[in-house]
Protein backbone atom coordinates (compact mmCIF):
# COMPACT_ATOMS: atom_id res chain seq x y z
CA UNK A 1 0.00 0.00 0.00
CA UNK A 2 1.32 3.44 -0.91
CA UNK A 3 1.58 6.15 1.67
CA UNK A 4 0.45 9.68 0.78
CA UNK A 5 3.88 11.08 1.62
CA UNK A 6 5.60 8.73 -0.83
CA UNK A 7 3.64 9.82 -3.89
CA UNK A 8 5.73 10.14 -7.02
CA UNK A 9 5.34 13.24 -9.20
CA UNK A 10 6.96 12.90 -12.60
CA UNK A 11 9.41 10.29 -11.40
CA UNK A 12 10.57 12.32 -8.41
CA UNK A 13 9.88 10.91 -4.98
CA UNK A 14 8.03 13.51 -2.89
CA UNK A 15 9.16 12.03 0.43
CA UNK A 16 12.84 12.58 -0.42
CA UNK A 17 14.47 15.13 1.85
CA UNK A 18 15.89 18.19 0.11
CA UNK A 19 19.45 19.24 0.82
CA UNK A 20 20.11 21.69 3.66
CA UNK A 21 21.72 24.11 1.20
CA UNK A 22 18.58 24.14 -0.95
CA UNK A 23 16.43 24.80 2.10
CA UNK A 24 18.68 27.66 3.22
CA UNK A 25 18.57 29.26 -0.24
CA UNK A 26 14.79 28.87 -0.37
CA UNK A 27 14.23 30.51 3.02
CA UNK A 28 16.69 33.32 2.32
CA UNK A 29 15.06 33.98 -1.06
CA UNK A 30 11.65 34.27 0.54
CA UNK A 31 12.99 36.47 3.35
CA UNK A 32 14.80 38.84 0.98
CA UNK A 33 11.78 39.14 -1.32
CA UNK A 34 9.41 39.75 1.60
CA UNK A 35 11.73 42.34 3.17
CA UNK A 36 12.03 44.13 -0.15
CA UNK A 37 8.28 44.20 -0.74
CA UNK A 38 7.66 45.43 2.81
CA UNK A 39 10.23 48.19 2.38
CA UNK A 40 8.57 49.30 -0.86
CA UNK A 41 5.20 49.34 0.90
CA UNK A 42 6.74 51.36 3.75
CA UNK A 43 8.18 53.86 1.26
CA UNK A 44 4.73 54.31 -0.28
CA UNK A 45 3.27 54.72 3.20
CA UNK A 46 5.83 57.36 4.14
CA UNK A 47 5.17 59.31 0.96
CA UNK A 48 1.41 59.05 1.47
CA UNK A 49 1.85 60.47 4.98
CA UNK A 50 3.98 63.31 3.62
CA UNK A 51 7.16 62.16 5.38
CA UNK A 52 10.58 61.39 3.96
CA UNK A 53 11.48 57.69 4.15
CA UNK A 54 14.76 56.47 5.60
CA UNK A 55 17.46 55.97 2.96
CA UNK A 56 17.97 52.35 3.98
CA UNK A 57 14.44 51.52 2.86
CA UNK A 58 15.36 52.65 -0.63
CA UNK A 59 18.42 50.40 -0.61
CA UNK A 60 16.44 47.36 0.52
CA UNK A 61 13.77 48.03 -2.06
CA UNK A 62 16.28 48.67 -4.83
CA UNK A 63 18.54 45.68 -4.23
CA UNK A 64 16.20 43.18 -2.55
CA UNK A 65 14.06 42.07 -5.46
CA UNK A 66 16.96 41.61 -7.91
CA UNK A 67 18.84 39.65 -5.24
CA UNK A 68 15.80 37.44 -4.66
CA UNK A 69 15.58 36.90 -8.43
CA UNK A 70 19.22 35.78 -8.56
CA UNK A 71 18.64 33.49 -5.58
CA UNK A 72 15.72 31.93 -7.44
CA UNK A 73 18.10 31.05 -10.27
CA UNK A 74 20.50 29.54 -7.71
CA UNK A 75 17.60 27.48 -6.36
CA UNK A 76 16.74 26.37 -9.90
CA UNK A 77 20.35 25.32 -10.52
CA UNK A 78 20.38 23.34 -7.26
CA UNK A 79 17.18 21.59 -8.30
CA UNK A 80 18.67 20.67 -11.66
CA UNK A 81 21.77 19.32 -9.95
CA UNK A 82 19.70 17.19 -7.55
CA UNK A 83 17.63 15.78 -10.41
CA UNK A 84 20.70 14.85 -12.42
CA UNK A 85 22.15 13.03 -9.43
CA UNK A 86 18.93 11.13 -8.75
Amino acid sequence: MRCASAVSFGGVNASKESSPLRRIVLVSTAAVALASLLSLAAILGFYAAGATPWTGLFAVGLWGLPLAFVLLFVLLALSWRERRRA
